[in-house]
């Protein structure tokens, strides 16, 4: 939306005493238009696609830092040897588990967000797009048989206990390789928190769960997955959401004064850069519609 402080070319708001105290002509309407657009369903959309949008890109960023964290667990040596270690001050292992237990614990709290939120918005849906997202989400589970594991590691974390990291390395040829590991038989403890498909995912992982593995791999899928539902989304609610880019452009025509209806933003934003880089270098502005340098002493006369 354009700012109330957008005049014609050739206004200087911020030297002008006159603006301090100006209100626009149009301030009803303008009232008027911001609870019409907060209220209106194509509104209200858009901004659930927005948060559903930050809540996705939370998770990938969790998804990243464990995904780095078990990377530097497993590969690099003083991590390792920490690691490995049974005697002696072991608070450096002490604190690898706990930024294990941090990392983890947001990422499955934000995975836990994303599949929510994404499965409320698609309720609110017309059946045939809901049903086609439920297709594809049993089409995800049964590619990547980590994932109903990984979307229940939620509740096992989150209400029941701490994960039950175990850690295996090995010294071969001078050279130091550990795994970042969740004991199966801990994680089987919770009866009813499992899926069939989350439990058979345990049980056919051995005595332990190999985690670091799984993250990338379902990653990409959860990512190609979620990013189909907002064109998908945006073309079944096509005539709402122009309805309330209808109301908005004239909300931006009353705050500009007929100048513009927001449509050329970024070509207007990019030449209000470009005009105070020209007054940083003592050089005249130029007017957004011809280009040409503005004359401010004419304009004074």
């Amino acid at each position: 939306m354009i700012s109330a402080m957008m005049y014609a070319d050739g206004e200087d708001a911020a030297t002008s005493s006159e603006n301090l105290n100006w209100e626009n002509p149009d301030a009803r309407k303008i009232e008027a238009l911001d609870e019409q657009i907060r209220q209106h369903p194509g509104h209200r959309l858009q901004l659930r696609l927005s948060e559903l949008n930050r809540v996705m890109e939370a998770w990938v960023g969790f998804s990243m830092s464990l995904s780095s964290l078990l990377k530097k667990c497993e590969g690099d040596d003083e991590f390792i040897s920490e690691l490995m270690r049974n005697v002696g001050d072991r608070s450096r292992q002490d604190w690898i588990i706990r930024s294990l237990d941090q990392t983890i614990i947001a990422y499955v709290a934000a995975l836990g967000a994303l599949i929510d939120h994404t499965r409320s918005l698609m309720k609110l849906q017309p059946k045939i797009l809901s049903d086609e997202y439920d297709t594809r989400t049993a089409e995800l589970m049964k590619r990547h048989p980590a994932a109903p594991f990984l979307g229940r590691l939620r509740n096992y974390i989150l209400h029941r206990v701490a994960a039950p990291w175990e850690f295996d390395g090995n010294f071969v040829g001078g050279n130091m390789t550990a795994r970042v590991l969740l004991s199966s038989e801990a994680l089987l403890e919770d009866k009813k928190g499992w899926t069939g498909d989350a439990k058979a995912f345990i049980l056919a992982s051995g005595e332990q769960v190999h985690l670091s593995p799984l993250l990338q791999p379902y990653l990409e899928a959860m990512v190609e997955h979620i990013v189909q539902v907002f064109p998908a989304v945006a073309r079944a609610n096509a005539v709402s959401i122009e309805d309330c880019d209808r109301l908005v452009k004239e909300r931006n025509l009353l705050l500009s004064g007929g100048v513009t209806d927001g449509s050329d933003w970024e070509q207007r934003v990019a030449h209000m850069q470009e005009n105070s880089q020209r007054r940083q270098r003592g050089e005249p502005q130029t007017d957004f519609r011809t280009g040409l340098p503005i004359n401010r002493e004419s304009e004074g006369e």
